[in-house]
């Protein structure tokens, strides 16, 4: 009896989350959410166990009515964030170093000021002989095939093959959902590069920027807009403990 009481002290919050276009309930964290970010913030832990247990912490939070692992970059995004701001403060504070000065700055971030950019649930590109290609959002869960953050060329190239779900031509289709990495490059290989930026531009502008603003020492206010998935990850790994 005095658990659930205690429980139905703990405030809840709604956040509609775009890419399942649904409204979810969600808390702030709790001690018992500690252990996540143990291994989250443990040096030695693999990309894959940072990633196992930040999932974990945001489907806690959910009281696993989502399955994180199933979620569009952005939507994650929005999870992180929003737990973020409830269980500690909208605002973050932090050091970052300059591209123009190289010198390091405090800068203040507030993290409801997000932009999403893409709300594209598909892309279909049309290639010659009525050929169509379907994409859809990468989800947290095309991740695991990586070692480490998606930084690379072929990172990226394999998450946007994994994006890949349909081949669509006069008289069939083709659903590759099931299909391996190795066989959808063999189709991605073989599109003009005018397409396949289109198809780049798709899966990795599936997430959220923000823009930070700081003052340098020679008096100058400047801006830069962080919207780069990989550093998003590495980003929210350090700010739910800050």
């Amino acid at each position: 009896m005095i658990i659930d009481i205690i429980k139905k002290s703990v405030p809840e919050y709604k956040v509609k989350l775009p890419g399942l276009n649904k409204t979810f309930s969600y808390r702030p964290m709790l001690v018992k959410e500690e252990k996540f970010l143990s291994t989250i913030m443990t040096v030695t832990s693999s990309f894959e166990d940072k990633l196992i247990n930040l999932c974990s912490l945001v489907d806690s939070c959910f009281d696993n009515k989502i399955n994180s692992t199933n979620l569009t970059m952005s939507d994650f995004q929005i999870a992180i964030n929003e737990i973020r701001t409830r269980s500690i403060d909208e605002t973050v504070n932090f050091k970052l170093t300059c591209p123009s000065t190289k010198e390091i700055v405090n800068v203040s971030l507030d993290l409801d000021s997000f932009v999403i950019h893409n709300t594209k649930h598909n892309l279909n590109v049309k290639l010659k002989e009525n050929v169509i290609l379907s994409f859809k959002p990468i989800t947290i869960k095309s991740l695991f095939v990586l070692s480490d953050f998606p930084e690379t060329k072929s990172d990226w190239f394999d998450l946007i093959c994994s994006s890949l779900y349909q081949i669509e031509t006069i008289s069939e289709k083709i659903n590759l959902d099931g299909a391996s990495i190795e066989s959808k490059k063999e189709y991605l290989e073989l599109i003009p590069r005018s397409d396949f930026k289109k198809v780049k531009e798709f899966v990795t502008r599936n997430c959220i920027s923000f823009k930070v603003k700081y003052k340098t020492s020679d008096d100058i206010d400047r801006e830069i807009e962080v919207d780069d998935f990989a550093n998003f990850l590495k980003f929210y790994l350090v700010i739910l403990t800050l």
